[in-house]
């Protein structure tokens, strides 16, 4: 069978190694950029934001608009959430990650399709300590519709669709497509996914969901 996972919040804790770290350094670097703003307030509040976006690129985004800041400031923020120069940052990947995606290579085909600056995608993955090697795909689409990676990457490895599955945390980007080709769902309960779930409509999107990484042992094996 095939598995294609997404990165950030299905792999790695991004939500609790990787997006406050950022977020503070990008309140800062727009505070010596000239923006105007109360550095401990303003973190409290982008952190507040960022509790229901569904990106840390729209939470900034939305903090911008909040403090009426120049256009000037949305490039400055937006490098700074991509900038790989903070070589001390741990990130970690969700517990048992590393070992559970190594023995699921031994069964069957692993990929990766994640969504943003490709560099800063791939230095994740580095930095996380997930071995590449084991996927027969990782790519970083372009857009938020994954449906056409998803297709090639299931065309390119000769899977029927109907033995393909499909983990991510949010459902509308990273289930929403798959389920609509005929791949089977794995709802990965972390993070901002979890924050962003909609009982009424996303459920019915999900064919499985899991509050821990190897669980998806137990669902493929059954």
């Amino acid at each position: 069978m095939l598995i294609i996972f997404d990165l950030d919040d299905t792999l790695i804790d991004t939500s609790g190694s990787i997006t406050p770290v950022f977020l503070k350094k990008t309140i800062q670097t727009l505070i010596k950029n000239g923006l105007k703003i109360d550095e401990n307030s303003a973190f409290e509040k982008i952190i507040k934001i960022d509790k229901t976006s569904s990106s840390s690129k729209e939470s900034v985004k939305n903090f911008l608009l909040n403090v009426n800041a120049n256009k000037f400031f949305y490039d400055i923020a937006y490098r700074t959430m991509t900038d790989t120069s903070l070589s001390d940052i741990k990130i970690l990947t969700l517990k048992n990650a590393n070992q559970t995606l190594k023995y699921l290579s031994n069964f069957h085909k692993l990929a990766i399709v994640t969504i943003g600056d490709e560099r800063f995608q791939f230095y994740k993955i580095k930095k996380a300590g997930i071995d590449t090697s084991i996927f027969s795909k990782i790519v970083v689409a372009k857009s938020n519709d994954k449906e056409p990676y998803y297709k090639k990457i299931i065309e390119e490895l000769k899977t029927d669709v109907k033995k393909s599955f499909v983990c991510g945390d949010k459902v509308k980007i990273d289930l929403l497509s798959a389920k609509k080709i005929g791949c089977r769902t794995i709802h990965m309960n972390w993070g901002r996914g979890k924050k962003i779930f909609n009982k009424k409509e996303d459920s019915k999107l999900v064919d499985y969901t899991i509050n821990s990484f190897e669980e998806i042992k137990t669902i493929l094996e059954n």
